[in-house]
């Protein structure tokens, strides 16, 4: 009897542990960031992971990232990158932001510093922006 319980408490850890060592796998996949724009006064440079282009109500919704030169000083911290998770509305050619997480290093490299929702509303961009050629890379 001792010796079915101890079989079984030990396939539940066994079970436990694979289970996290899959997600925790999962979780640590690098993406494959394509660069898809920049900005000439700024200096940042904007990518896109293909494989999150998922379909959503109004278009798609996707993973970016947003990589500047020098490091930014905000409230909550100095970063150097942005990873961003947005929804694009290809109809009325608008962006929002679902979530958002601020890197202290290039390439969401190095600490995650600060993470927020998004804000909810769709907003449009202005002409030739980076959002620009990201609505034609993924409404297409």
């Amino acid at each position: 009897m001792l010796l079915a319980v101890f079989d079984t408490a030990r396939s539940r850890l066994l079970k436990a542990l694979l289970s996290a060592g899959l997600l925790t796998g999962t979780l640590a996949v690098e993406a494959e960031w394509q660069p898809y724009g920049s900005t000439v006064v700024g200096g940042e440079h904007y990518y896109l992971d293909p494989s999150t282009i998922q379909p959503s109500l109004v278009g798609f919704a996707a993973v970016v990232l947003s990589n500047y030169p020098v490091s930014i000083k905000e409230s909550f911290g100095t970063f150097q990158s942005v990873r961003s998770e947005v929804e694009m509305d290809c109809k009325n050619h608008q962006l929002r932001d679902i979530g958002i997480q601020f890197y202290r290093q290039p390439m969401g490299k190095g600490r995650l510093i600060f993470q927020a929702m998004g804000t909810g509303g769709f907003q449009s961009w202005p002409t030739g922006s980076p959002n620009e050629i990201l609505h034609e890379l993924i409404c297409k």
